[in-house]
């Protein structure tokens, strides 16, 4: 135990840390070699495994199998707006024109059924069935965020957007497509919180295993009724999401 009983590992990995967000190590430099630090430091080789270890979690290293620990280089945060859902288009496609990138987005449509935690989210009984799409969305080829999204089949079904990608509607957002069979899309609620990426979303987004993810809970509702949620993945080293809130009678 060193400075104030904080144990080795974390006082190496401060050390690092400060050098890193400081600039002192330059983003894609090399780390010195485990042996390195333990010189360096006068610590044994655990400790400075642990405190690698602490680093690669926070996403200001990386490994690279045969060649060495390096700081990772992170992005500029892009401004990504929440809320434009009155656009004809999609919110990811208004959003990305807006910022002069190229929106692109592929998906896949399937019939499931509602869990408990999706039958509280829609207001359905547990194993109503659903229309599930899930998307990957690019901007200028490059996957950027990761979503998918339920539907209760009684609301739109023997309609012509009752699929999302295909009908006379095909790629335009909820609020465009639900007004085509008369149900007006009065509010929409976002829960967002950050948490560890799972394998296929780091895989998919091309960060780390274990960086951190926004996550986002979205939900459409006309009135009362809920008629589609959706979770949104993107990756927190990239954006920071802004959100516009009306106060009172004003204009947005």
């Amino acid at each position: 135990m060193g400075e104030l009983g904080r144990p080795a590992y974390l006082r190496l990995a401060d050390v690092l840390r400060g050098e890193i967000l400081s600039g002192a190590r330059e983003p894609e430099s090399k780390v010195p070699s485990i042996s390195e630090l333990c010189v360096e430091h006068g610590l044994s080789e655990q400790p400075v495994r642990q405190a690698l270890r602490v680093l690669t979690a926070e996403g200001l290293v990386e490994g690279r199998p045969g060649s060495g620990t390096y700081v990772r280089a992170r992005p500029a945060q892009v401004r990504m707006a929440r809320g434009n859902y009155h656009s004809a288009s999609s919110p990811f496609a208004a959003e990305s024109t807006a910022r002069g990138v190229e929106p692109s987005w592929t998906g896949r449509t399937q019939k499931t059924y509602a869990t408990t935690s999706l039958a509280a989210r829609l207001g359905v009984a547990g194993g109503d069935p659903l229309t599930q799409s899930q998307y990957v969305f690019r901007t200028d080829g490059k996957a950027v965020q990761l979503a998918t999204s339920w539907e209760p089949v009684a609301v739109t079904e023997g309609t012509d957007v009752a699929l999302p990608e295909f009908g006379p509607l095909a790629g335009c957002g909820v609020v465009e497509r639900l007004a085509r069979i008369g149900l007006t899309v009065t509010r929409v609620t976002e829960d967002v919180a950050a948490r560890p990426a799972l394998e296929a979303e780091a895989d998919r987004l091309g960060i780390p295993l274990g960086a951190t993810v926004l996550s986002i809970e979205r939900t459409h509702w006309a009135g009362e009724l809920a008629v589609e949620t959706a979770d949104i993945v993107l990756a927190a080293d990239n954006f920071r999401l802004a959100y516009e809130i009306k106060v009172g009678n004003g204009p947005m």
